[in-house]
């Protein structure tokens, strides 16, 4: 219970009540980081049951940073937010529950003064972010795909610029010299279907550079609209 542990003149039953409500899981830690309090959301974040209170410290979680360093190799943050006392986080952590799993948490460190200094101490708010961490996984899984794509539809629509542009200029040039050698063999039936050609790969043309003007289009980064 918290009411041994607050200062005089707030009401108990209240403190209780949200204590053990709200949706953030709430453990306390004394001057000897033994935990001596949980809500039920701490229970469920963690693993630990109320009934396991006598018998563990705040070491069990094997707190980590975004490093992977052991945040009490220094000093426990626990201990210093009650000597300073000063609030600490909210921070990234990974903690160990009972079975040994970690996961990944948002924490938040509060000093909490009783009437005699010595018997401060530290509210550990815990906030379960593992599955915010796994879909920051995914979308940066997505991101990289996404740019592969974008890679390899760079280079089609390059490769396809030359070798369109190489065609239609083989087939102009060839179009061009049958009119030139062969015009009075031709007739007015054939410069007519050679001027079909030639307009046949000006049209390919203008196809062609507009694909590849809705490529370019389609890799542009996309602006953020502002916020309406």
């Amino acid at each position: 219970m918290l009411q041994t542990n607050l200062q005089a003149g707030t009401d108990p039953d209240v403190l209780d009540a949200v204590f053990n409500n709200v949706s953030e899981g709430a453990l306390v830690v004394n001057r000897l980081r033994k935990l001596i309090a949980m809500n039920p959301a701490a229970a469920q974040i963690t693993g630990w049951k109320p009934r396991d209170l006598t018998s563990i410290s705040c070491n069990v979680f094997q707190c980590r940073n975004e490093s992977g360093k052991r945040t009490c190799e220094e000093s426990c943050i626990a201990q210093r937010c009650i000597e300073t006392p000063q609030q600490f986080g909210p921070m990234f952590l990974r903690i160990n529950r009972a079975d040994g799993t970690p996961i990944s948490v948002e924490a938040t460190f509060l000093p909490v003064r009783a009437s005699d200094p010595r018997s401060g101490v530290c509210v550990l708010l815990l906030r379960d972010i593992t599955v915010l961490e796994h879909f920051d996984t995914t979308v940066r899984q997505l991101n990289q795909e996404v740019a592969e794509k974008n890679i390899i539809l760079r280079g089609f629509s390059d490769q396809m610029s030359v070798a369109w542009r190489a065609a239609m200029i083989d087939l102009r040039a060839g179009a061009e010299g049958l009119r030139a050698r062969f015009a009075k063999e031709l007739g007015e039936s054939g410069l007519r279907s050679i001027d079909r050609m030639v307009n046949a790969t000006q049209k390919l043309e203008t196809t062609f550079a507009q694909l590849k003007s809705q490529i370019q289009v389609t890799l542009q980064p996309r602006r953020k609209q502002p916020p309406a």
